[in-house]
């Protein structure tokens, strides 16, 4: 059986484009490497309604989700908010 691994990248300099979302690519290959894959990955800006959204969808179809950016100490860090409304 497949394990579901999603992985939610925040942010709207990832979202726009304006940085490229390395650690989505560095985790994609470390779990093929790890004979998995993640199976789903999504962008998300910095609003929060919509980040506490995909995160509770994605884990009511996911077996893990990692979530990616969004944990700092500045004001558009949304990820610990929105993880506390899903």
């Amino acid at each position: 059986m497949m394990i579901e691994i999603t992985m939610i990248s925040t942010g709207e300099e990832v979202l726009l484009g304006d940085i490229t979302d390395t650690n989505a690519a560095w985790l994609s290959r470390y779990l093929f490497e790890q004979g998995e894959k993640m199976t789903r990955h999504v962008t998300v800006g910095d609003h929060c309604e919509r980040l506490a959204k995909e995160i509770e969808s994605c884990s009511l179809n996911s077996d893990i989700v990692i979530v990616n950016g969004g944990l700092g100490p500045t004001s558009d860090y949304l990820t610990a908010v929105a993880a506390a409304m899903s």
